[in-house]
């Protein structure tokens, strides 16, 4: 092994390790990854212009122009009117229910980049729930997760697929067309949607998340509240107080005169303007507002609330321009003329004030504000909200334009053209047409993932280049000296799979595609079938909340726990590892 390899290879495991541990946004780790491979150029034998090639890879450019002709689509509102009029058929029952919700989100991701599909449907998906009284964490995993396995069955169904495409061109090995793969893709969809019929609805947690008004149990916010000077619990230790009892809150810390008081807190004396840092759930809230002697901080703070306030709440997407920041430094209420009162992050313990906390993608937010204010935070494409957006927001009368557009992408991709060449000349004829305006086609674009695949895409440069690829390749080599061509397929497969729960999809494909064309050209392989292996594994990732965007996306709304995650997801992976394998053997062949 070279000391580039070596190199190569600590570049690849530092970078693992920081996607894993979610230290900073995924977007810049890659980012400063691409900063570091043209820092190391000279040894990682890769030259400038490859280093920031990401930006003008074909990929990077196709993946672009899909969000845009999504965002075209969103913004007519088809989607909206089409999930509202499937709702209509979904009837009481829970299996038909899920029969809706698959079988909308399903056609929609398989030709729209499912990400967006997600994110426009999960505002119906909480209106079904509500209005058949049906517990959404029943509803949302299956909306996700069949999601995933339609975005497999067409070469734009997702961001991974175009990604393992340019890069299987990339290697000599070739480029896939629009429906290629479509045989296999239907293979898994139907696999997935047979076990979530049968098997994960079984698994799925009951957790009902009521109206604003009503008994809230499952979902618990993280929240300041202040003990006012005229306060009754003045003078009285937090024991005495029984705040925990009459509330049924948790009282984490104390801060006071910024000092902060930690556990134990049961004999810890109330002071006027003491800020209790709690935990509790959206009822429980709304008693504490209206309790004597106590008041939310951000109310406080702000003043206090008109008539005609109301509450919200809103799940940050995966586009906001809040991720990265905290409320203070975004201006969160001047921004959008509301009032954060409440956040919740997936369980895990804030240690810093609400406003100095770093917002993430996923991260929910319960907002209090005027019903303008609110309505304008529905309309804005950086929040997903858990309730239906009016259809009056939209421009209805271009739905068959904007469909007409997609349906040109689609079938001009599949006669032939270069999805790149469609892609670009689709997202033009949406703002010609009046679809989408321009300053919409920049909201549209997820540039968090464009970061991504410009960033990463010279790592796999790196290790194509300083034979760490082949090295690795080698090792697949040695193994079908033992097991059969099957079976290195499927280790493939399971290492990618892995891979994509620990990073991300794109990431993960950057890095095993060319070690899988390289092991199938020293195996006498088929190269393209081991792509598409990697490619299926790193599109379908279930086990996990962080695994894949769509899971991030649910699990705030859902009030679902990490563990639900590898509770139903977990045998779905478990089951396409060992089928798919076998789905691509027999169809595309080794």
């Amino acid at each position: 092994m070279t000391l580039s390899m070596l190199l190569a290879f600590a570049l690849l495991l530092a970078a693992l390790i920081v996607f894993a541990l979610d230290l900073f946004p995924i977007d810049f780790v890659a980012f400063a990854l691409m900063a570091a491979v043209l820092l190391l150029g000279p040894w990682l034998h890769v030259s400038p212009e490859e280093a920031i090639s990401g930006f003008s890879n074909p990929a990077t450019i196709t993946v672009l122009a899909m969000f845009i002709l999504s965002g075209g689509i969103y913004r007519t509102g088809a989607i909206h009117l089409l999930a509202r009029r499937a709702i209509r058929l979904a009837g009481d029952s829970e299996l038909r229910q899920l029969l809706v919700v698959m079988f909308l989100v399903g056609p929609i991701s398989a030709f729209l980049n499912n990400t967006a599909a997600v994110a426009i449907l999960i505002p119906f998906v909480m209106a079904l729930a509500r209005e058949k009284q049906r517990a959404p964490s029943k509803l949302l995993i299956p909306l996700s997760y069949t999601s995933q396995l339609a975005g497999v069955v067409t070469l734009i169904g997702t961001s991974t697929n175009i990604l393992a495409s340019t890069l299987s061109a990339r290697e000599g090995a070739g480029a896939f067309g629009m429906f290629e793969f479509t045989p296999i893709g239907l293979l898994i969809f139907a696999t997935g949607v047979l076990y979530l019929l049968l098997v994960g609805r079984r698994l799925l947690p009951e957790r009902r998340a009521e109206e604003i008004t009503e008994k809230y149990h499952v979902k618990e916010y993280l929240t300041e509240v202040v003990v006012l000077p005229d306060s009754p619990l003045v003078g009285k230790t937090l024991l005495e107080s029984k705040l925990s009892e009459q509330f049924d809150i948790q009282v984490l810390e104390i801060l006071r005169d910024g000092q902060r008081l930690g556990p134990p807190l049961a004999d810890k004396v109330l002071l006027p303007g003491d800020v209790l840092f709690i935990r509790a759930s959206r009822d429980q809230l709304l008693k504490i507002k209206d309790a004597e002697g106590l008041a939310l901080e951000p109310e406080v703070r702000h003043g206090e609330p008109g008539e005609e306030m109301a509450l919200l709440e809103v799940v940050i997407g995966p586009n906001s321009e809040l991720i990265g920041g905290t409320l203070e430094t975004t201006d969160f209420r001047n921004r959008y003329g509301c009032t954060v009162i409440a956040m919740w992050k997936h369980g895990v313990l804030i240690r810093e004030r609400l406003g100095k906390v770093r917002l993430d993608f996923g991260d929910t937010l319960l907002l209090q504000g005027e019903r303008s204010a609110l309505e304008r935070v529905k309309r804005d494409p950086g929040f997903i909200v858990t309730e239906e957006v009016e259809l009056e927001a939209f421009r209805t009368e271009k739905i068959p334009v904007a469909l007409g557009i997609i349906a040109g992408v689609v079938v001009f991709a599949a006669l032939g053209v270069p999805i790149l060449v469609t892609a670009l000349v689709g997202c033009v004829a949406m703002v010609l047409t009046g679809c989408l305006k321009v300053h919409e086609l920049h909201e549209s674009i997820r540039w968090d993932v464009i970061f991504l695949l410009a960033g990463v895409i010279p790592l796999g440069l790196a290790l194509e280049n300083t034979g760490a690829a082949a090295w690795l390749a080698g090792w697949a080599l040695e193994a079908s000296q033992y097991v059969p061509p099957l079976a290195v397929l499927g280790l493939f497969y399971v290492t990618t799979m892995v891979l994509t729960e620990l990073i991300s999809n794109n990431a993960a494909v950057v890095v095993m595609v060319p070690v899988g064309v390289t092991a199938a050209r020293l195996l006498g392989l088929d190269p393209q079938a081991f792509v598409l292996a990697i490619m299926f594994a790193a599109s379908t990732s279930f086990s996990t909340p962080v695994g894949y965007q769509t899971n991030t996306m649910v699990y705030g709304p859902g009030g679902y726990k990490f563990l639900d995650f590898v509770r139903v997801g977990g045998p779905l992976n478990l089951l396409l590892a060992a089928l798919t394998p076998l789905y691509i053997a027999w169809i595309w062949g080794l």
